[in-house]
């Protein structure tokens, strides 16, 4: 089986150098039929996701790296080699450092080059047509009426001015795909080539077995699956990119003054899309001519979007704690108590964490991804039936707290079987509807000045029922012919008395 890179390699031959399948195989040995598969493929997902395990020295590599960075205002002479960096660790910080000097030193090396550059880099020259630029960049909006700190990913092309942006709520490797998979759908086709700066959070580039760096597989996938070459810039070279690092502030001034309102991200970014095609209708600052006519030009170089869907998607695993909860990257995410102790598979997004067994073969739960450390995302109806066997455990659970005053009051004021019976209706209203709900039921109830948990789950389910017949809402037919009733044969029955 061929690696990714021969795969792309061939195709690169083929669709850019106009090679034919004959001359390929001379060129590489490979066989005629290898040849044609590869450059027939047009879906590149991997069959089978293989979850990521933890590493014992992702903990470590902020720390050195923040280190490093404090050095680039030092003396030269007087900066961190990697053994003071391994005895700082050792000093500072024991409870982390649970690998050895040597893996320790292949850290320092790695970070070194990330922030110092590497000689291995391209140089951005010129602009032709059909190539981009992608960056990030940082904005503000509400959200749930607070004003939080949100990212605009922006594709732009140089050649024609053009630029397309949606928000992130990160600058992950899964925001970043997942948000230029939705500016191809967008304009319907994907450049040749797109230029990246370092972009170190989203993991696009490791190190080969001879220590050079080179683009991940599964970011070389993902190009190789919708037919674009990946450029990187030189690092602290913003120069290099300058079409995009424009853009980024154009938008920003022109999309996102005053802070805008966010309630759904998808909905948000299908308007923001419409509005960079308003901004493209300006004419271009040296053409004098509209940017979107020059675009459309310039789209005819490019290559149609694939639509067989790429999963972008980070499959990890973790072990359910005793407590029902998930650590993931210093936050928290509940799981079904039943799955205490076990192995389970996350299926990371950019937006949200999916929670399966670990064969993948049942969803557990899922969750909003959380990006700010030490914050928990509780699904607490899957501590529903553990708290109802404990019933002494739910004035110090999360849930008691988040119950409305009159289901703590009522909740307190019942027996043990009562009890059990108030949690399964309690349970049953909140996989349809909100705490809110549940408070207006038991309200409902207690004007009756029944209480018991039968009579709380009768009027729940008299709220859901159709009330139009109960309310005099339906419409009769006006025109129905009039009854006249007799009763005089009654009356005969009964001896006549009442005539």
């Amino acid at each position: 089986m061929l690696t990714i890179t021969q795969v792309n390699y061939i195709r690169e031959l083929h669709f850019r150098e106009g090679k034919t399948y004959t001359e390929i195989r001379t060129m590489t040995g490979m066989n005629y039929r290898t040849i044609k598969k590869y450059v027939e493929m047009d879906d590149f997902n991997t069959k089978k996701h293989k979850a990521k395990r933890p590493n014992k020295s992702d903990q470590l590599r902020p720390i050195i790296e923040r280190w490093l960075r404090e050095d680039q205002s030092r003396h030269h002479k007087q900066r961190h080699t990697a053994k003071r960096i391994y005895d700082r660790l050792k000093s500072e910080h024991p409870d982390l450092l649970e690998v050895s000097d040597r893996t320790v030193r292949n850290l320092v090396k790695e970070e070194k080059e990330k922030i110092f550059g590497s000689e291995n880099s391209y140089l951005l020259l010129n602009h032709p047509g059909a190539e981009a630029q992608v960056d990030f960049g940082t904005f503000e909006g509400f959200e749930n009426g607070s004003l939080k700190k949100f990212h605009e990913l922006i594709l732009s092309f140089p050649k024609s001015n053009a630029g397309f942006a949606v928000a992130t709520r990160s600058e992950t490797r899964e925001a970043l795909l997942e948000g230029l998979i939705s500016i191809f759908r967008y304009i319907g086709c994907v450049p040749r080539a797109i230029w990246f700066d370092q972009m170190s959070s989203a993991a696009l580039r490791s190190r080969d077995e001879k220590g050079l760096i080179r683009v991940t597989d599964f970011v070389t996938r993902f190009a190789t699956h919708y037919g674009f070459n990946i450029k990187f810039c030189n690092p602290d070279s913003g120069h290099e990119k300058g079409n995009v690092e424009n853009k980024v502030g154009t938008i920003r001034r022109n999309l996102f003054v005053p802070e805008p309102i966010l309630t759904d991200m998808d909905r948000f970014n299908k308007r923001l899309l419409d509005k960079c095609s308003e901004l493209n209708k300006a004419n271009h600052y040296r053409f004098k001519e509209p940017i979107e006519k020059l675009f459309e030009q310039e789209k005819q170089l490019m290559i149609p979007f694939n639509p067989i869907p790429f999963d972008t998607a980070r499959y990890e695993t973790r072990r359910v704690s005793k407590y029902g909860l998930i650590d993931f990257e210093g936050c928290r995410y509940s799981a079904s108590p039943k799955y205490v102790g076990q192995a389970v598979t996350l299926k990371v997004k950019a937006n949200e964490i999916v929670v399966y067994s670990k064969d993948m073969a049942e969803e557990i739960t899922n969750h909003k991804r959380l990006f700010d450390k030490g914050l928990e995302s509780i699904n607490y109806i899957d501590f529903i039936d553990i708290i109802k066997l404990r019933p002494n455990a739910l004035k110090y659970s999360g849930i008691y707290d988040l119950l409305p005053v009159s289901w703590q009051d009522y909740l307190h004021s019942l027996e043990k079987e009562s009890y059990k019976q108030a949690f399964n209706i309690l349970k049953t209203i909140l996989l349809e509807e909100d705490l809110d709900y549940a408070d207006r039921v038991l309200k409902e109830t207690s004007k009756h000045d029944a209480l018991s948990p039968e009579a709380v789950a009768v009027t729940y389910k008299r709220l859901k029922e159709n009330r139009l017949i109960y309310e005099g809402s339906l419409d009769f037919p006006s025109d129905m012919p009039t009854y006249e009733i007799d009763t005089t044969q009654y009356d005969l029955l009964i001896g006549g008395r009442y005539q």
